[in-house]
């Protein structure tokens, strides 16, 4: 039943951005933090979401976003593993860019953190990069990072 939701998630991400479709992805720079809310043994795709604050083009803008990515097993300490696919939805004010997870890394840092690394493409075609610091030490799990496109 749990890994059912995955997928049903990963449609509403999708779905929930359809009708607000940008021409143009402008440059994007923005801070990220959020949880995990589920782990991929049990959704069958890691999901988190989050806040955003930073610069889309020329105005500061806050946000939110939510994500369902894929991912090997977690690697050892010092060993990276494949972050496979996944979903992203990501909003600022009325502006909703959302895609595709197309790839990236996660590198076990030791002591139960992680560099994730991981390139989205949006529905325009424009490719957004988000790199953060993935910390299991706490409950719910945390990431924190920074989102860019077009820098």
């Amino acid at each position: 039943m749990r890994r059912a939701l995955a997928p049903i998630i990963c449609m509403c991400l999708l779905l929930a951005g359809a009708p607000a479709r940008a021409a143009s992805l402008p440059a994007i720079d923005a801070a990220a933090f959020g949880i995990e809310l589920c782990p991929q043994s049990v959704c069958g795709a890691a999901i988190f979401t989050g806040l955003l604050n930073g610069r889309v083009g020329t105005t500061r803008a806050s946000g939110s976003f939510a994500v369902a990515v894929t991912h090997e097993p977690l690697p050892d300490p010092g060993a990276q593993s494949a972050i496979t696919g996944g979903v992203f939805d990501i909003r600022f004010g009325l502006r909703s860019i959302h895609g595709l997870v197309t790839g990236g890394t996660l590198e076990n840092l030791g002591n139960n953190t992680f560099m994730v690394t991981i390139t989205l493409i949006a529905a325009d075609g424009s490719e957004l990069t988000f790199e953060g610091l993935l910390n299991h030490n706490v409950f719910p799990p945390t990431i924190v990072g920074r989102l860019t496109s077009g820098l």
